[in-house]
C-alpha cells in the first residue's frame, strides 16, 4: 500500500512529460525549428527516466530488472537531460554551424557518461529504500559523476546564458531575435531558466537537507514552468520584414558565403 502510494507522485511526472513531449514534438513537426527538436529529446528523456522509475518500483529496486531500470533512470535523467535542454536553448540563438558542433561534442559526452553509469557500484541497501526520493548517493562516487556535474552544469549554463543575452538583446533596443519579439524571449528565456533551476534545486535540496518527499512535487512545478516558457517561443513574429536574427543570419551566411 505505501509503495503504491510513493508511485503517485512521479506516475504525475510521467504523465506530464509525455504531455509536453508530444505538444513540443507536434511543433517542431509543424515549424522544424532544430532548438523544438532538442527540447523534445530532452522531455523525451524526462518522460522515459520517470517511467523506468515507476517500473523499478513495481519490479522492486534490488532485483535485476530494479537495478537496471535504475541505471536507465539515472543516465537520462540525472546526467544528460539538463545538457540536452541547454542545447534547445544554445539552438533558439546560435547558428546552425555552432549548434551542430555542439550537437556532437554532447552526443560523445553523453555516451561516455552512459557506460560511466552503466560500470558504476550501487550501493543495494540504500537501493531499496529509494521509494518516493530521486535516488540520491545510491550510485558510489567516481567518474560519473564528474562527468554528470560536468553535463549539468553546461545545460544550465547555456539555458542561463541565452536568458542574459536575450536581456542583453532588449536593452540595445533590437526588435526581434531568432524571429522571436525580444520581449517574449526574454520572458520565455526567464521561464525555461526558472524551470531549469526548480529541477536542479529538487535534487540538491533531496542531496544536501534530506528533503526527499518532496522531489517529485518540485520536478513537475519545475516542468510546468519550463513548458510555458517554451510555449512563449511558439508566438513567432509575423512581420516578414523582421531584422534577421543570429541563427537566421547563420542559415544564409552557409546557403549564400559573401564574397570580398
Amino acid at each position: 500500500m505505501e509503495t503504491a502510494i510513493l508511485l503517485i507522485p512521479p506516475a504525475v511526472n510521467v504523465v506530464v512529460t509525455a504531455l509536453f513531449a508530444w505538444v513540443i514534438l507536434r511543433q517542431y513537426l509543424r515549424r522544424r525549428r532544430i532548438y523544438q527538436l532538442y527540447w523534445t529529446i530532452a522531455l523525451t528523456m524526462a518522460f522515459l527516466a520517470t517511467l523506468f522509475y515507476v517500473n523499478m518500483l513495481v519490479a522492486q529496486p534490488i532485483s535485476s530488472a530494479g537495478i537496471l531500470f535504475f541505471r536507465l533512470y539515472y543516465i537520462l535523467g540525472g546526467a544528460l537531460m539538463p545538457s540536452w535542454l541547454g542545447l534547445g536553448s544554445l539552438a533558439l540563438v546560435s547558428t546552425p554551424r555552432f549548434v551542430r558542433v555542439c550537437f556532437i561534442i554532447l552526443s560523445i559526452m553523453s555516451l561516455l557518461a552512459a557506460v560511466l553509469i552503466f560500470q558504476a557500484s550501487i550501493d543495494l541497501p540504500r537501493l531499496s529504500q529509494i521509494a518516493g526520493t530521486p535516488g540520491t548517493g545510491t550510485l558510489k562516487a567516481g567518474a560519473w559523476l564528474v562527468m554528470t556535474i560536468i553535463l549539468n552544469t553546461l545545460g544550465v549554463v547555456a539555458v542561463g546564458g541565452v536568458a542574459v543575452y536575450s536581456g542583453w538583446k532588449l536593452l540595445r533596443h533590437q526588435a526581434q531575435v531568432a524571429g522571436l519579439h525580444t520581449a517574449n524571449l526574454l520572458r520565455a528565456n526567464v521561464l525555461i531558466l526558472a524551470g531549469a533551476i526548480l529541477n536542479g534545486v529538487a535534487g540538491s535540496l533531496a542531496r544536501f537537507l534530506g528533503l526527499q518527499s518532496t522531489f517529485w512535487l518540485i520536478m513537475a512545478v519545475g516542468w510546468i514552468v519550463f513548458f510555458i516558457g517554451v510555449l512563449l517561443t511558439g508566438r513567432r513574429s509575423q512581420s516578414k520584414t523582421a531584422p534577421e536574427s543570429g541563427a537566421e543570419a547563420g542559415v544564409e551566411k552557409e546557403k549564400h558565403p559573401a564574397s570580398s
